[in-house]
């Protein structure tokens, strides 16, 4: 993977200093009038902070919605994800008990874009999912004292960047010529999660200054978050398998056990902001993002290793074409019980820095923006995994797997089988420039015309490697392990496998042990880059009650990416080669969004638009395997080649604002998907070393026929009087794809990822004087998230209640107690068609307690 020179700070930071006394800088941009009314409204507390995200809704030319902070500090939820699940038609995931990625109007999350400030911000991870890279935005690298507030742009606009089939967030911090000078905000909090009994810290502070002529000024926001998660599973692992049982063709669980995941992150962050307006003309901006973040993980599993042994099952009940329970006697050779520990330690760190410049002259507004962002991230994956003799038995009947290893009475019985440390690495960085220019008119229908120029040079890499030490009888499980696990599931009682792994015991084993292979893995290795040149052209308009804009965009994308093509072992490839391959397409996007005022209350808005979104970077990669198979000659790999999701979309709402903080809203939105991504088997022709040709059969991404996704929104927000309000809405999405004729054959049916038919959010609200108090509800209904075995994989519906209570001393101090997941809901994940158990997750309550001083 190629290494990169990164910007010098503490240069660009003394020239942007210095540019802040010498340049001239321009006043913040006012498009209308309209604006001057939001921003006049005082935002303090919950109630206020609805006012205000109501009047941003309604006085935009677009379908947008939008979520503010309740004061500077202080967002009505603990994460970004969190609060942006409050918004209709957002809907988010929970893979570790807190919201780390947003999907929008039933797509999945590397389908939406995320901005800072508008622009980008690199994303790396220290967690397996390096190995599949994806568009999808980190939103835990955000603490959510940071933001001044979020707006979910649901229907397109010629100068939003493109990339979206879903629609695109933009998270707006605050700058400092617009806050008091010398205000100060200091957060203290402490988690307790009830799944492991610890306490964590949680500190934000925030603080502005600005001269006496209010020409120059400086805003800094920093967090340091310290997270703490458990995650217990009663789950099957390596899928279902084919058998025969008594002459029928039926599936069985590959392996049914308990799981532990504890993991720890540390994230410090720090944002600042540099402004300069020393005329009525020129502004200067300069936003700088550091984050750092410490992850350690540590996963133990206990289960059946039914895969070995299955040939010997007795007492079996099958039902829906399954075995849900049996026995399985211990055999003489191999082993039926399987214990893993699965530890990730590392960090990444992110940065990005964008510098702003603004001429206003009432006549015009110029703006030109460029700017940087990095990241990197390395983690070790150390995983070792145990074997041991018992019978089995096994019940995935239910929701919740159980099983059953009667021989085993101690870790002593299981020896070392395989184990690994792969070193993992991955960096992301991009390169930008802007500018754009707004041209005020004196007409009776456009008010301006926009137009603008932007590119970006990104690029996206990853590489892994292996090491491996050699199994052993002599290396026993009992020799790093302290009891077994306590309060799993939160039920008070311990599984009597699921051991307790010791990290540092088994550190000083891979220390003193010579590994018996070693290298860097192929298969994961990537680098990819993609330069994006775009232009658009706009035009706001408004004509009596009419009012929009309607415009076109540009994009064109070159891609260059690079991997390794192999056949036969990773470990020995009989033939490798570092291949690099390029694509290149164009975008034409237009788009119009029209709004009309019937009433002074009541707007009503249409919007249509053409999106595209780039694959994601796991299908991207110019990686590609041969190898045999029983007997068949089969591959895999990334497809380089592949066009970008394109769709048609069209919104049609209408909005009644009987109140300044109540609304009641219903929505209409139609999404024509043109070439969704999706996996198919195609027919490859490969040259032996002795130069015959042998066709493979390789599975790649390919572009699918897409199909359509429809949906509506209902919102109402409203308050009562007397401290009372409720926020409620809900959203319909249903989605159609298109069969391939190879899907039709096979009676496979299309599915759109991350799709929930239903979702709804509930708040119900009392804010009085000193004291405000806040439940909210939040559910998804089920959604598809991937195939393993040929099998559709699904999350079951969820929903969750949260809880905020305040009460503040005195303007100066305002003291918290949060309870996130009141009604302690599990997960859980299910095999479709017909259904078979995944498994029930249980992360358990989180209890936020703390105090908020403002100075």
């Amino acid at each position: 993977m190629k290494k990169h020179n990164r910007f010098p700070l503490s240069a660009v930071c003394s020239a942007v200093l210095l540019a802040c006394y010498t340049v001239p800088a321009v006043a913040q941009e006012q498009d209308d009038d309209k604006k001057d009314v939001i921003e006049k409204i005082a935002v303090r507390g919950f109630a206020a902070s609805q006012e205000k995200n109501l009047n941003i809704k309604r006085f935009s030319d677009t379908v947008v919605d939008a979520v503010t902070a309740e004061d500077v500090g202080k967002f009505p939820d603990q994460t970004v994800a969190d609060a942006l699940q409050r918004v209709p038609g957002v809907s988010v995931e929970k893979d570790f008990g807190e919201s780390d990625r947003v999907s929008i109007r039933g797509t999945a999350p590397h389908l939406n874009v995320t901005l800072l400030n508008g622009q980008n911000v690199a994303s790396a991870t220290a967690q397996a999912s390096i190995l599949t890279p994806s568009r999808g935005f980190n939103y835990s690298l955000l603490p959510a004292e940071m933001i001044e507030r979020l707006e979910v742009h649901k229907s397109a606009e010629a100068d939003v960047e493109e990339g979206s089939v879903g629609g695109t967030v933009i998270i707006r911090t605050r700058t400092p010529l617009a806050m008091d000078s010398n205000f100060a905000a200091l957060s203290i909090k402490n988690t307790y999660q009830e799944a492991n009994g610890e306490h964590s810290p949680n500190l934000s502070a925030a603080y502005s200054w600005k001269n006496a002529d209010a020409n120059f000024g400086v805003a800094l926001a920093a967090a340091y978050k310290d997270n703490r998660v458990q995650r217990d599973s009663r789950e099957v692992r390596f899928g279902y398998r084919d058998t025969v049982v008594n002459g029928q063709s039926v599936k069985y669980p590959g392996s049914v056990g308990n799981n532990r995941f504890e993991s720890q992150n540390k994230l410090k962050t720090l944002h600042l902001t540099l402004e300069s307006q020393p005329s009525d003309r020129w502004n200067l901006v300069f936003n700088n993002l550091f984050s750092d973040v410490d992850n350690n993980g540590q996963g133990s599993y206990s289960g059946t290793y039914n895969l070995s042994a299955i040939g010997g099952l007795t007492n079996a009940v099958i039902a829906n074409n399954t075995v849900v329970s049996g026995n399985i006697p211990a055999a003489t050779s191999g082993f039926e019980a399987i214990y893993g520990s699965a530890g990730y330690n590392g960090g990444y760190q992110t940065r990005a820095h964008d510098l702003k410049l603004s001429f206003d002259n009432n006549q015009y507004l110029w703006t030109t923006q460029f700017g940087y962002t990095y990241a990197d991230g390395v983690v070790e994956d150390n995983y070792a995994e145990f074997y041991a003799k018992s019978a089995i038995e096994f019940d995935v009947s239910n929701t919740a797997p159980q099983m059953l290893l009667p021989d085993i009475s101690s870790a002593a019985a299981y020896w070392l089988g395989y184990n690994h440390v792969n070193t993992i690495s991955n960096e992301d960085q991009e390169k930008y420039l802007q500018t754009d220019l707004t041209y005020r008119l004196e007409h009776d229908i456009f008010r301006s015309i926009k137009v603008g120029l932007k590119y970006k040079d990104h690029e996206k890499g990853s590489d892994l490697f292996k090491e491996t030490r050699p199994s052993t009888l002599n290396t026993r499980l009992s020799d790093y392990t302290s009891g077994t696990v306590d309060d799993f599931m939160g039920t008070g009682s311990s599984p009597a496998q699921l051991y307790q792994f010791r990290t540092d015991l088994w550190n000083n084993y891979l220390a003193q042990t010579p590994t018996n292979s070693s290298y860097t893995h192929l298969l994961y290795y990537y680098n990819i880059a993609e330069k994006i040149s775009n232009a658009y052209l706009k035009g706001d308009f408004r004509y009596e009650k009419l009012r929009g804009n309607v415009g076109v965009r540009y994009a064109k994308t070159d891609l260059e990416t690079q991997g390794w093509q192999y056949t036969g072992s990773v470990i020995n490839p009989t033939t490798k080669t570092l291949r690099t391959l390029e694509n290149s397409y164009t975008d034409v996007l237009p788009s119009l969004n029209l709004n009309y005022e019937l009433q002074d209350d009541v707007v009503l808005r249409f919007a249509a638009a053409k999106v595209m979104a780039r694959p994601d970077y796991q299908h991207l990669t110019a990686q590609r395997t041969y190898a045999m198979s029983n007997g068949v000659r089969i591959g895999s790999g990334g497809n380089p080649g592949l066009n970008p999701y394109r769709a048609t979309q069209y919104d049609l709402s209408a909005e009644w604002y009987f109140g300044p903080r109540s609304i009641l809203s219903a929505a209409y939105f139609y999404k024509d998907i043109k070439s969704y991504i999706t996996q198919s088997v195609v027919v490859e022709s490969l040259p032996d070393p002795d130069g015959s040709l042998n066709d493979y059969e390789i599975t790649l991404p390919v572009n699918g026929l897409g199909g359509v996704n429809q949906g509506i929104e209902l919102n109402l927000s409203h308050y009562f009087g007397n401290g009372f309000g409720v926020v409620a809405n809900y959203t319909f999405s249903d989605a159609d794809m298109d069969e391939t004729p190879a899907q039709q054959a096979a009676g496979v049916k299309a599915i759109l990822p991350n799709n929930s038919k239903h979702l709804y959010n509930l708040t119900g609200y009392y804010e009085r004087g000193a004291y405000s108090a806040r439940l909210s509800y939040n559910y998804r209904s089920e959604y598809y998230y991937g195939t393993y075995l040929g099998m559709s994989q699904y999350l079951q519906g969820y929903g969750q209640y949260d809880l905020n209570l305040s009460y503040n001393l005195n303007e100066h101090v305002a003291f918290s107690l949060q309870v996130i997941n009141l009604g302690n809901a599990k997960q859980e994940r299910t095999f479709k068609d017909p259904d078979r158990t995944i498994g029930e997750f249980n992360f358990g309550r989180r209890i936020m307690a703390g105090v908020q001083l403002r100075f």
